[in-house]
Parts: structure tokens; C-alpha cells; sequence
């Protein structure tokens, strides 16, 4: 008995189980990123040391398919599956290998297969029903969402409730499509797509009071798209990738979807997999600056990853000048100004670098250097609307009004949708007392956007000052519709409701000002005023 439980215990390590003869071959890893080939040389050897378990193969097949060794990873899911055929997760991993291969009846097969070994399985469900819409398979595709939307604690709710109104939508079903979506629009008051659904559906049935409000909503939602559902699976491959291409892919839609600071985590991982990429350098510079303008140490990081980005690639300055453009969306400091002037000037004598090296000059408030960058942009791009609108802005600030709204003018002229231009025209005629034309240069600005709360806000102050307080209000309130954190608006709405003699809608507005910005002495000075 002793020595048959001897044999027994020593028998996996004298007789080790036999590797199928389908295992997939160890590629050549000689020339990959050391911490790749430590964790396929691991699994490989984990999966070897046990060819009759299903999760070893499993995760073996996990490694190679997060970094696009993708005839590897369908070898190792095929045993994993045939090991463990009642195991759903690995076809779904083949189901989803195959969407990435494009093979989307082989996808189907697998989704299909998944969802019968695991019912409540909701990222294979809404493949499925995604996959059946796009077919325009619409029953097949509400019978997915619905099961969806049914398993409880889903965090995909919101998907597969949109998809459902988007089949209603297909359907000409109104009625259903605000029933599904209207309570989105509550929870995710965000998200455009829902909103733009319900302005079809309230148009459809003649409610065009609702249509308008969910036309107005689209307009103030900041997220264009509904973002994809949350995928265990998805998320297992990216914690296992060296891969830059998938760790680029997968951090443009954490931007997208409005989680930067994920973004910037996984394309940081993506530059230690591949340093040579500058692309990769470009998404972490702009990410940068697009989610913390106001940060001077996130400016900082995108100077620099913008440097490396053309220390790469020095011969394409397109990413500096698209990231010259965006940087002075919002004020930076003067270091950081001189930092990106510096990164600029070796590319001086490009003809294409007059506009940004203007840009740069203005910033500093070099006014003379600014002039003569614009000008010699002029003389590359003579038909450019931007051009003629940043010279308007130079001679704007030197008080030179009658220039600038020749600028300003030629700018609308050649680009009559250039609502910065146009507003700038419009401010412009009203400093230099031309009131009735500011007002319909800004009027015309609303008329291509009637939700620009900066537009609402001078034709506010414009009316308040010519004594056209009822317009004022109006145009004070519209704006902070879209804009309710502006202290100068609500100090303009306290100043014409004081005139109007409405005291209690004055002091709630100068008080909502000096919350806004508590060193505020106009507005501290009409409240005593009006609390007197």
C-alpha cells in the first residue's frame, strides 16, 4: 500500500501528462520586449507543465491573443475549449478572436454557443444583438438587447436599453422608443445619442415643444457617442498586452469616451512597449493638453512628450502645429509659452510656421513680431479666414478698431460660417460705437450657433448699456442656460433686474456672482446698494 501511494504521488512528475499534438510552437522571441517574452516563455511553460488543464492553455491562449499572435491564441482556446467543453469562457475568447480576424459567421457560431453555456453572458448578448441590427435583423436583435437589459446587476444596462430604442426607432415605434430612452437621458444626461433619438421620435408624433428640448439638450451633452459596454475579457487582454498597436487603440477610447486619465495610463504603457512610435507620443502630448489645459505640470508633460514625438519624426511638424492651435484654447503661463516657442523655432524658416510662430508672439504680446508672422502667413495662405481674424485680434488690442474690422470683415468675407471671426467683427463694431451692425454681426453668430453662451453674454452688456433692459435680461438668462457658472453674466442679469426694479431677482443674481468669484467689488457694491 505504501509504495502504490509513492507511485501514485510521483507518478505526474516521472510520467507528466502528454502535450497534445495541436499545442501551439513557442514563436521566436529573440527580438521582442523582454517583459513580453517573460510572459510567454511563463505561460507557455505553466501550460506545458499541465496540457490537461483547460485554464492553463486558456490563459497561455490569453497571452498570445493580447499580443496579436493570433494563430497561436486560436490553437491554445481550440484545447482549452475541448478540455473543458462546458466552460463557456473560452469560446467566448475564440468568439472574440474571430471579431477580431473578421470572421463574422465564426463569431456568430461562438457568441451563440457562449450565450447557451452561460445565459446571463451580457457582453456576448449585445455582440449578438449589435451583429443582428446591423444585419437589420430587428426581431433577432430586440430578443438580445431584452435579455440584456434583463440580467440583473449589469453595469451594460445602458446599452442594451439604447439598443432597444434604436430598433424602435427602425420600427417607426415611438412610443416605444421614448419609453426606452427617455430614462436615459435622466441617468446619463450626458450623452447625445439618446437625446438625438428622442428628437426623432417627439417629431414623429408632433410634440415639437419636446422635440426642441431634446434639440437644445443635444447641443449642451458633451459625449457624442453611447460608449461601448464593459468587457471582462477585453479588459484581461490589455493587463496582459505589450502590444503598442492594441494599447494605442484601447487608450484612443478611454479619451474618447471620457476617461483620460486611463487613457494617458494605458498609452504610457503602450510608448515602454514600442519607444520608437511618435504617434504614441502625439495621443499622450494632446490627451494632455485637451483634458488639463489649465494644469501647468499636465502642459509641462505635454511639451515634452510633444518633443519626443518630434525628436522621432523631425521631419513632420503637422502634430506641433495642430498642437500650437489647440494650446492657446486657454491661457498658459509664460514659461510654458517660452518652452513651446522653443520646441517651434526650429522649424522657423518653414513657410507653414508663420501662423504658429504668430500665435506665439501674440501670446507674449510681442504685437510687432505677431503682426509680421501673420503677414508672412498671409503671403503662403492669402486665402486663409484665420489668418485675416488673428490680425483683426493683433490690431484689436493696440486699439486700432478701424483695422481690425477690416480684418475682421475680409476674414467673414472669404469664411461666412467663422462665427470667431464674425463675433469678433461684432464686438469690434460695438466698441467703436456701431451698435446696430455689432448687434447683427452677433445675431448672425447665434443664427449658426443659438447655444454660444459668450455670444448671449455681449448682446446682454451691448442692450444693458444702450438701456434695452427686457432684451438684456433675455439675452443674460439664455446664456446661462448654457453657461451657468459665469459670475460676469450674472452680475450683468443683477445690474438689468435692478434697473427693472426687480430687487429680489437682483440680489439673488449679484449674490450667485460673488459666490462665483468672491473678490468681486462691482458686484459687491450694487448688493449693499440694493440691500440698503
Amino acid at each position: 500500500m505504501a509504495l502504490a501511494t509513492i507511485t501514485w504521488l510521483l507518478a505526474p512528475i516521472l510520467l507528466p501528462e502528454r502535450v497534445p499534438d495541436d499545442f501551439p510552437k513557442l514563436p521566436d522571441l529573440r527580438t521582442v520586449n523582454p517583459g513580453l517574452r517573460a510572459l510567454l516563455q511563463g505561460a507557455d511553460q505553466e501550460a506545458r507543465r499541465r496540457p490537461g488543464s483547460a485554464e492553463a492553455v486558456g490563459k497561455l491562449g490569453m497571452a498570445y491573443h493580447a499580443n496579436v499572435f493570433l494563430e497561436q491564441a486560436a490553437g491554445a482556446y481550440g484545447i482549452a475549449a475541448r478540455l473543458a467543453p462546458n466552460d463557456y469562457q473560452w469560446v467566448y475568447c475564440q468568439a472574440f478572436l474571430q471579431e477580431e480576424n473578421g470572421n463574422e459567421p465564426e463569431q456568430v457560431k461562438l457568441l451563440q454557443q457562449t450565450v447557451r453555456l452561460k445565459p446571463d453572458h451580457v457582453p456576448a448578448l449585445l455582440k449578438l444583438a449589435d451583429g443582428a441590427f446591423k444585419r437589420d435583423r430587428l426581431d433577432e436583435a430586440a430578443h438580445y438587447y431584452e435579455l440584456a437589459s434583463k440580467v440583473p446587476d449589469s453595469r451594460s444596462f445602458l446599452q442594451a436599453a439604447f439598443g432597444l430604442g434604436r430598433v424602435a426607432a427602425r420600427r417607426r415605434e415611438w412610443n416605444q422608443v421614448i419609453e426606452h430612452v427617455a430614462p436615459l437621458t435622466r441617468t446619463y444626461p450626458y450623452l447625445q445619442p439618446p437625446y438625438e433619438l428622442l428628437q426623432e421620435a417627439y417629431e414623429a408624433l408632433g410634440q415639437a415643444d419636446k422635440a426642441a428640448e431634446a434639440r437644445q439638450n443635444i447641443t449642451l451633452s458633451r459625449s457624442k457617442v453611447v460608449p461601448p459596454p464593459q468587457d471582462p475579457l477585453n479588459d484581461q487582454l490589455i493587463s496582459l498586452s505589450y502590444n503598442s498597436t492594441r494599447l494605442l487603440k484601447q487608450a484612443g477610447l478611454l479619451s474618447r469616451f471620457g476617461y483620460p486619465d486611463q487613457a494617458i495610463q494605458v498609452a504610457h504603457r503602450a510608448a515602454e512597449a514600442n519607444p520608437k512610435d511618435p504617434d504614441i507620443r502625439d495621443f499622450i502630448a494632446h490627451t494632455l493638453l485637451a483634458s488639463y489645459p489649465n494644469k501647468p505640470e499636465a502642459v509641462d508633460e505635454a511639451l515634452t512628450q510633444m518633443s519626443e514625438c518630434l525628436w522621432l519624426r523631425p521631419n513632420d511638424p503637422v502634430p506641433l502645429w495642430r498642437f500650437t492651435n489647440d494650446f492657446f484654447d486657454t491661457p498658459k503661463t509664460a514659461a510654458a509659452v517660452d518652452r513651446l516657442r522653443a520646441v517651434v523655432r526650429p522649424y522657423a524658416d518653414r513657410p507653414d510656421a508663420h501662423f504658429y510662430l504668430g500665435l506665439i508672439a501674440n501670446a507674449q504680446g510681442d504685437t510687432a513680431e505677431a503682426l509680421s508672422q501673420f503677414q508672412a502667413a498671409l503671403k503662403n495662405d492669402p486665402t486663409n479666414s484665420g489668418i485675416y481674424d488673428k490680425l483683426g485680434v493683433v490690431l484689436d488690442r493696440t486699439s486700432n478698431l478701424d483695422g481690425a474690422i477690416a480684418y475682421f470683415q475680409k476674414a467673414v468675407q472669404l469664411a461666412p460660417t467663422n462665427t470667431v471671426a464674425r463675433f469678433n467683427l461684432g464686438v469690434a463694431l460695438l466698441q467703436r460705437g456701431k451698435d446696430s451692425q455689432g448687434l447683427t454681426e452677433l445675431g448672425e453668430v447665434l443664427r449658426l450657433k443659438p447655444h454660444d453662451a459668450a455670444t448671449h453674454f455681449c448682446m446682454g452688456f451691448a442692450f444693458l448699456y444702450s438701456k434695452r433692459i427686457e432684451e438684456a435680461v433675455s439675452n443674460f438668462n439664455e446664456g446661462l442656460r448654457y453657461k451657468p457658472d459665469d459670475a460676469e453674466a450674472h452680475f450683468g442679469l443683477g445690474s438689468a433686474l435692478s434697473i427693472e426694479r426687480n430687487r429680489e431677482g437682483a440680489v439673488a443674481a449679484l449674490r450667485e456672482a460673488i459666490r462665483l468669484r468672491p473678490n468681486y467689488p462691482e458686484a459687491q457694491a450694487l448688493l449693499q446698494q440694493l440691500e440698503r
